[in-house]
């Protein structure tokens, strides 16, 4: 369900810090910081893979041009600007689709360019502002579909704007928005309440995070044998 900006303002102001009273009327200049608030903490988890909403494949139609330009007013319109792109590929005929190793390091794409036209199994991403760049190897031609899979973030919101989060979102940012502005207003949050706001990041980070098994002799302890051990369940496997 949608949640309008406007509530989670109040919640911070009148729940959270007790800067104003159940039903008091909230002055327009610190809503507008509170909004402030708000879109900075989206624009730090923009930056944040962990604190992407989701993996999302979408499908675009390349052009016969260099660069393809992603985000806000790009060629392939998003709206923001992918960290990096975690997938592409091209669609060449129905249920049929040809991966493309995308490379993020500017020496690799001087390179190619060194060697002239290349292939269309690479590209190469520069997360360029407002726009990322997307270089083919080679330009490929107008009108081929493609597939884009990037992560999926949360851009800057006005007063009257309402926003659809997954589940632990509208927590997290609360809590988090909170701690953002507490200074401004001359409050102090709670022990408890800085408690709730580690946790509630965590929860949606986790879900985001994929942390590989770690495997070891033992890790140095006296009468254990190999294996691999899961930090999350605190046992061996």
């Amino acid at each position: 369900m949608p949640v309008p900006v406007l509530t989670i303002i109040s919640h911070v102001l009148v729940t959270g810090l007790s800067v104003y009273g159940p039903g008091e009327p909230i002055a327009p200049e610190d809503a507008i910081t509170v909004l402030d608030g708000i879109n900075d903490v989206l624009d730090d988890w923009s930056a944040e893979a962990q604190s992407s909403v989701a993996g999302v494949l979408t499908p675009l139609v390349t052009q016969a041009i260099q660069p393809h330009t992603i985000g806000p007013t790009g060629t392939w319109v998003l709206p923001v600007r992918p960290v990096k792109i975690d997938g592409l590929a091209l669609a060449l005929s129905p249920g049929i689709s040809t991966p493309i190793t995308v490379h993020d390091d500017p020496a690799w794409w001087l390179a190619q360019q060194a060697r002239g036209a290349g292939s269309l199994t690479d590209a190469y991403y520069a997360a360029d502002v407002p726009n990322g760049s997307l270089f083919f190897a080679t330009a490929p031609a107008a009108g081929v579909a493609a597939l884009l899979l990037t992560r999926w973030g949360l851009g800057a919101v006005g007063l009257t704007a309402s926003l659809v989060l997954p589940p632990g979102y509208k927590t997290a940012l609360q809590l988090t928005v909170m701690e953002a502005v507490a200074d401004a207003f001359h409050a102090t949050l709670t022990a408890t309440q800085i408690t709730r706001a580690g946790k509630a990041r965590a929860r949606i980070f986790g879900n985001n995070l994929r942390v590989p098994s770690l495997s070891a002799a033992g890790l140095g302890l006296p009468g254990m044998g190999g294996g691999t051990w899961n930090y999350r369940t605190g046992t061996w496997s």
